[in-house]
């Protein structure tokens, strides 16, 4: 359903997959990911020397496991590694979704793990003079509080890894976009720093874009006070860009860590007021524009269902679905259809309206939902709301493919391991079968 990443393009990629050579595989993948053998292991849960005899063919043997584990860490595509990829059911059995309430030590663990450890894990490579490598930096708060140094990129070179990092985002690739953060956040701010005058907006605007990035994972893994942080680089720099499209973004990410930080009515205000202002500015005159002002309207509406305001919510939603149709989106755009109805998932489920939340669940085919990060979406709301129906059955189904689907978003996500660990504890009698084993395989414990 996703576009493969460039590497595999590389005929010798095609060579190793048709042969079954997966150490030259992995191999080709840790070249173009930029990793170290020390570097992937640490990610992998390996040695450097295991890595390297993955690599060299010294080792026969696959499980499942260890090949799915393997092409999560690298972005490897599953059918190169001859593992069998599935599509999301076109009818998906019933479905619900809850605010995750705090986990457990350990889920919160891997999460920081990944934060701080894999966040700045490349970032020591090439960001700093050599004579400052005593002072290597691994994470994003040392470029937020000034401890990390970058020499900026060319404009274009800088958009481009934005527009990576983007990319990782969508495609639900959180451990790569973790590794790639503390330095593209880094490289932003050199270039915004050293602009020229004339320049200053431009650069600011990229850096905005970075700090976006940035928030997005945060908000994803529930680090919400690094997210209050890289929300509010983000607002600034937005501000400071001159760019409407751009201010708007960052004032919604910084409206949902409001939200998530129990600050419901400043949230409301603050996302309302963006869509607002973005009207005011622009007059909504292209498709990108009405697009944006659309999402924010769809966010409005999900923040007035966690106030309880049942009348509001559905309203804005109303709203957000006449822009849409002005738009006429493509899956491409910020806002479209099956967007919209993902959101009728989560604003019935919110609302506590688990039966209006399975029909809207069995109305969507996942399948036409063809970036990751939206699917992932879509099985965190069905998933969700089957469990609040009573249907666990259902719930463990969503979570299975979901798994296939986007198996980072499950390994990382406090919502499937809370709702793992609720369906473990309620099933008594046995009746959902593998329960324990894809415990397992996603982290709980």
């Amino acid at each position: 359903m996703q576009a493969e990443p460039a590497w595999t393009a590389v005929p010798a990629v095609a060579a190793s997959a048709a042969s079954g050579d997966i150490g030259a595989l992995l191999r080709l993948a840790r070249t173009a990911a930029g990793l170290t053998l020390e570097e992937a292991g640490r990610l992998a849960g390996y040695s450097a020397a295991t890595m390297s005899r993955f690599e060299t063919g010294r080792r026969r043997d696959w499980t499942i496991a260890e090949l799915r584990r393997l092409a999560e860490v690298y972005g490897i595509p599953p059918h190169l590694l001859g593992l069998a990829t599935s599509s999301p059911p076109g009818t998906p059995t019933p479905a619900r979704v809850v605010e995750a309430p705090s986990d457990g030590g350990g889920n919160r663990m891997r999460r920081r793990d990944l934060i701080a450890g894999t966040l700045g894990l490349t970032a020591g490579a090439g960001l700093f003079p050599t004579d400052a490598a005593a002072n290597t930096v691994s994470t994003i708060e040392d470029v937020i509080f000034g401890r990390a140094a970058a020499e900026p990129l060319p404009n274009g070179q800088l958009a481009a890894q934005i527009a990576a990092a983007k990319a990782d985002f969508r495609a639900c690739r959180y451990s790569q976009l973790a590794r790639r953060l503390p330095r593209l956040l880094a490289q932003a701010t050199a270039g915004r720093n050293q602009a020229p005058s004339d320049q200053v907006e431009a650069a600011s605007g990229r850096l905005a874009q970075a700090y976006c990035v940035a928030t997005q994972l945060l908000i994803k893994l529930h680090d919400d006070g690094m997210a209050w942080s890289t929300s509010d680089r983000a607002v600034q720099n937005a501000r400071a860009s001159g760019d409407p499209l751009v201010t708007a973004e960052a004032t919604r990410l910084a409206a949902t860590v409001l939200r998530r930080s129990r600050h419901r009515d400043g949230a409301q205000r603050l996302v309302l007021r963006a869509a607002h202002q973005l009207d005011a500015d622009t007059g909504l005159t292209d498709p990108r524009q009405t697009a944006v002002y659309g999402q924010l309207l769809a966010v409005a509406a999900y923040t007035a269902a966690a106030r309880d305001d049942r009348e509001t919510a559905w309203t804005l939603l109303a709203e957000a679905e006449d822009a849409a149709h002005r738009v006429g989106a493509g899956d491409a755009d910020p806002l479209n259809a099956l967007d919209l109805a993902v959101y009728k998932i989560s604003i019935a489920r919110v609302l506590g309206d688990y039966g209006a939340a399975v029909d809207y669940a069995r109305q969507v085919d996942p399948t036409r939902i063809t970036v990751p990060e939206r699917r992932a979406r879509y099985w965190e709301d069905t998933a969700l709301a089957l469990h609040g129906r009573g249907l666990p059955t259902g719930a463990f189904q969503a979570l299975l493919a979901a798994e296939r689907d986007t198996p980072q978003e499950l390994r990382y996500r406090p919502w499937a391991q809370n709702l793992t660990q609720a369906l473990m504890s309620a099933d008594t009698r046995g009746a959902l079968p593998g329960i324990r084993d894809f415990a397992q395989r996603i982290g709980v414990a």
